[in-house]
């Protein structure tokens, strides 16, 4: 994979967003489930936490919406997920979480769950584009 796909794939799954000149860069309509996979690892080995806005609900703290992965010392990996009022973006609604004790599987969990439609219209295939 060249750096400039990996900027661009690393771009997406961050900001959950590319440009028109980006998609054509990229240079397909479909992305590999592998592809992603290695870039969400590598920010979760650098950050602790991916995304690395994530953060567990505090209260009196904006809850962060959605799914994410905290990688822990002994090498365990929780996937995270919360959501809050939709009237008090300060208020807790509903949490929860899964422990994996794999790295590989947690991951995959988190991209099953909250990219199962694909990344701003980009589709994830099982096979390299």
């Amino acid at each position: 994979m060249t750096s400039e796909r990996e900027g661009l794939l690393e771009k997406l799954v961050v900001s959950l967003h590319l440009s028109v000149p980006e998609r054509q860069i990229l240079g397909s309509a479909s992305i590999s489930v592998d592809e992603v996979a290695a870039v969400v690892k590598r920010l979760l080995d650098r950050n602790g936490v991916f995304p690395a806005q994530a953060r567990t609900w505090e209260p009196g703290k904006t809850v962060f919406e959605g799914f994410f992965l905290v990688k822990h010392p002994d090498g365990t990996v929780r996937m995270n997920w919360q959501r809050s009022n939709p009237i008090r973006p300060t208020e807790l609604a509903d949490q929860g979480s899964a422990k994996f004790d794999d790295l590989d599987t947690a991951v995959s969990a988190f991209i099953e769950r909250e990219w199962s439609d694909g990344i701003d219209g980009i589709t994830l295939s099982r096979s390299r584009p």
